[in-house]
């Protein structure tokens, strides 16, 4: 038998199910900002950047779009990186690494050593321009 607080208290929790235990401010306060669009971000051309940190992507455009659902670029200051790229294919999604060099001058940006294509940025994005489309980035956390 259950005892009547109990069946009350279990009541109260069916019926108001919002009430539970998760504090309100659970959401890190970077999270909850509203974000500038990206047709209201400025972007400027950023010849030699000192690119660090995880970035993702938050537009792809051209014929990578065809493909690509998503991309994640981890910059070290020392010139190395590491990628992730969500694919689909056929409609089937897997994910494709990817580990390289980069170096930034003033043509642009550098992978593994191939052409520079145009780095852009503005604040907390990049913006890579290439024959293959457009890929903008946002800075993230590791958190």
């Amino acid at each position: 038998m259950t005892h009547p607080r109990l069946a009350r208290c279990g009541l109260l929790l069916l019926v108001a199910p919002w009430t539970g235990c998760i504090a309100s401010n659970v959401v890190a306060a970077g999270d909850r900002l509203v974000t500038t669009p990206l047709e209201q971000l400025h972007f400027e051309v950023a010849p030699a950047l000192a690119l660090q940190g995880l970035y993702e992507s938050v537009e792809i455009r051209g014929d990578a779009a065809l493909s690509l659902r998503k991309v994640y670029y981890l910059f070290d200051a020392r010139g190395t990186y590491t990628a992730a790229a969500l694919t689909e294919t056929d409609g089937v999604l897997g994910f494709q690494t990817l580990n390289g060099t980069w170096q930034s001058t003033v043509a642009g940006l550098a992978l593994d050593g191939r052409p520079p294509v145009l780095l852009e940025q503005a604040p907390q994005h990049l913006r890579i321009t290439a024959e293959s489309g457009v890929l903008v980035l946002r800075a993230a956390s590791l958190k």
